[in-house]
Protein backbone atom coordinates (compact mmCIF):
# COMPACT_ATOMS: atom_id res chain seq x y z
CA UNK A 1 0.00 0.00 0.00
CA UNK A 2 1.22 3.36 -1.17
CA UNK A 3 1.60 6.20 1.63
CA UNK A 4 -0.88 9.05 0.97
CA UNK A 5 0.47 12.80 1.09
CA UNK A 6 -1.28 13.38 4.03
CA UNK A 7 0.36 10.31 6.18
CA UNK A 8 4.11 11.18 4.45
CA UNK A 9 3.65 14.81 5.33
CA UNK A 10 3.04 14.32 9.39
CA UNK A 11 5.09 11.69 9.70
CA UNK A 12 7.91 13.36 8.32
CA UNK A 13 7.67 16.54 10.15
CA UNK A 14 6.78 14.04 13.59
CA UNK A 15 10.12 11.92 12.70
CA UNK A 16 12.12 15.24 12.45
CA UNK A 17 10.97 16.19 15.58
CA UNK A 18 11.73 13.37 17.30
CA UNK A 19 15.04 12.93 15.97
CA UNK A 20 16.07 16.62 17.05
CA UNK A 21 14.76 16.01 20.32
CA UNK A 22 17.06 12.59 20.20
CA UNK A 23 20.23 14.12 18.99
CA UNK A 24 19.77 16.47 21.87
CA UNK A 25 19.37 14.07 24.29
CA UNK A 26 21.75 11.82 23.16
CA UNK A 27 24.63 14.06 23.05
CA UNK A 28 23.76 14.91 26.82
CA UNK A 29 24.03 11.08 27.63
CA UNK A 30 27.46 10.74 26.02
CA UNK A 31 28.46 13.58 28.41
CA UNK A 32 27.58 13.70 31.98
CA UNK A 33 28.99 16.83 32.85
CA UNK A 34 26.88 18.31 30.17
CA UNK A 35 23.99 16.29 31.35
CA UNK A 36 24.69 17.42 34.96
CA UNK A 37 24.50 20.87 34.21
CA UNK A 38 21.71 20.78 31.34
CA UNK A 39 19.29 18.62 33.14
CA UNK A 40 16.78 20.59 33.34
CA UNK A 41 16.26 20.62 29.53
CA UNK A 42 17.22 17.14 29.09
CA UNK A 43 14.10 16.38 30.96
CA UNK A 44 11.84 18.69 29.98
CA UNK A 45 13.34 17.15 26.02
CA UNK A 46 12.60 13.66 27.49
CA UNK A 47 8.69 14.62 28.38
CA UNK A 48 8.34 16.78 25.25
CA UNK A 49 9.44 13.15 23.39
CA UNK A 50 7.18 11.34 24.87
CA UNK A 51 4.01 12.99 24.08
CA UNK A 52 5.69 13.53 20.55
CA UNK A 53 6.17 9.54 20.06
CA UNK A 54 3.07 8.72 21.27
CA UNK A 55 0.93 10.52 18.63
CA UNK A 56 3.68 9.59 15.67
CA UNK A 57 4.23 6.43 16.94
CA UNK A 58 -0.46 5.95 16.38
CA UNK A 59 -0.03 7.06 12.87
CA UNK A 60 2.54 5.23 12.08
CA UNK A 61 0.95 1.54 12.89
CA UNK A 62 -2.27 2.86 11.97
CA UNK A 63 -1.19 3.48 8.67
CA UNK A 64 1.25 -0.04 8.69
CA UNK A 65 -1.76 -1.72 9.78
CA UNK A 66 -5.02 -0.38 7.14
CA UNK A 67 -2.79 -2.78 4.34
CA UNK A 68 -3.44 -6.20 6.50
CA UNK A 69 -6.80 -6.33 6.20
CA UNK A 70 -10.16 -4.77 5.90
CA UNK A 71 -10.27 -1.63 8.49
CA UNK A 72 -13.40 0.10 6.73
CA UNK A 73 -15.97 -1.21 9.61
CA UNK A 74 -13.36 0.54 12.40
CA UNK A 75 -13.10 3.98 9.93
CA UNK A 76 -9.81 2.71 9.26
CA UNK A 77 -8.51 3.04 12.55
CA UNK A 78 -7.14 0.45 15.34
CA UNK A 79 -9.91 -0.14 17.67
CA UNK A 80 -9.81 2.18 20.70
CA UNK A 81 -8.89 5.13 18.29
CA UNK A 82 -11.72 4.40 16.73
CA UNK A 83 -13.50 4.16 19.64
CA UNK A 84 -12.57 7.78 20.54
CA UNK A 85 -13.02 9.04 16.33
CA UNK A 86 -16.60 8.12 16.82
CA UNK A 87 -17.16 9.98 20.08
CA UNK A 88 -17.07 12.85 17.59
CA UNK A 89 -20.28 12.73 15.61
CA UNK A 90 -18.83 15.46 13.59
CA UNK A 91 -15.53 13.86 13.06
CA UNK A 92 -17.39 11.11 12.10
CA UNK A 93 -20.09 13.09 9.67
CA UNK A 94 -16.79 14.81 8.03
CA UNK A 95 -15.48 10.92 7.18
CA UNK A 96 -18.78 9.90 6.07
CA UNK A 97 -19.12 12.94 3.77
CA UNK A 98 -15.66 12.10 2.30
CA UNK A 99 -15.06 10.24 -1.02
CA UNK A 100 -14.02 6.51 -0.51
CA UNK A 101 -10.60 6.74 -1.43
CA UNK A 102 -10.01 9.79 1.40
CA UNK A 103 -11.64 8.25 4.03
CA UNK A 104 -8.45 6.34 5.49
CA UNK A 105 -7.01 10.21 5.71
CA UNK A 106 -10.29 11.60 7.21
CA UNK A 107 -9.91 8.76 9.49
CA UNK A 108 -6.16 9.07 10.39
CA UNK A 109 -6.24 13.06 10.65
CA UNK A 110 -9.88 13.19 13.09
CA UNK A 111 -9.29 10.51 15.27
CA UNK A 112 -5.16 11.38 16.29
CA UNK A 113 -7.27 14.85 17.26
CA UNK A 114 -9.49 13.30 19.15
CA UNK A 115 -6.49 11.20 20.59
CA UNK A 116 -4.25 13.94 21.32
CA UNK A 117 -6.89 16.08 22.58
CA UNK A 118 -8.37 12.94 25.41
CA UNK A 119 -4.44 12.79 25.83
CA UNK A 120 -4.30 16.65 26.78
CA UNK A 121 -7.78 16.17 28.90
CA UNK A 122 -5.89 13.85 31.16
CA UNK A 123 -2.81 16.26 31.82
CA UNK A 124 -5.13 19.18 32.40
CA UNK A 125 -7.09 17.29 34.85
CA UNK A 126 -3.56 16.46 36.77
CA UNK A 127 -2.54 20.34 37.36
CA UNK A 128 -4.64 20.96 40.58
CA UNK A 129 -2.49 18.33 42.32
CA UNK A 130 0.63 18.77 40.89
CA UNK A 131 3.47 20.08 42.23
CA UNK A 132 6.11 22.52 41.27
CA UNK A 133 8.10 19.93 38.74
CA UNK A 134 4.86 17.60 37.87
CA UNK A 135 3.15 21.29 36.74
CA UNK A 136 6.44 21.30 34.30
CA UNK A 137 6.27 18.20 33.47
CA UNK A 138 2.49 18.54 32.45
CA UNK A 139 3.51 21.42 30.44
CA UNK A 140 6.33 19.63 28.51
CA UNK A 141 3.67 16.90 27.47
CA UNK A 142 1.16 19.36 26.78
CA UNK A 143 3.35 21.22 24.67
CA UNK A 144 4.60 18.44 22.48
CA UNK A 145 1.07 17.49 21.90
CA UNK A 146 -0.02 20.74 20.49
CA UNK A 147 3.40 20.43 18.46
CA UNK A 148 1.86 16.80 17.00
CA UNK A 149 -1.45 18.67 16.36
CA UNK A 150 0.18 21.75 14.69
CA UNK A 151 1.69 18.89 12.54
CA UNK A 152 -1.69 17.01 11.69
CA UNK A 153 -3.22 20.25 11.38
CA UNK A 154 0.00 21.27 8.29
CA UNK A 155 -0.06 18.17 6.45
CA UNK A 156 -3.85 18.03 6.34
CA UNK A 157 -3.45 21.71 4.65
CA UNK A 158 -0.88 20.62 2.71
CA UNK A 159 -2.23 17.23 1.40
CA UNK A 160 -4.36 18.53 -1.95
CA UNK A 161 -1.09 20.42 -2.67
Amino acid sequence: MENTKFFSLVNEALSKECDRICDFTDALDKNPNEKKVQITEYKCAKYRYAAISTIHAAIYNINRCRGLHNMSATHYLLLPFDELFKQHEDYVALYDGAADGEKPDYSLYYGMLAFADEEMKKLESKFPSASDWEKVELEERLGGLEFAKDCLDEAWQKRKE
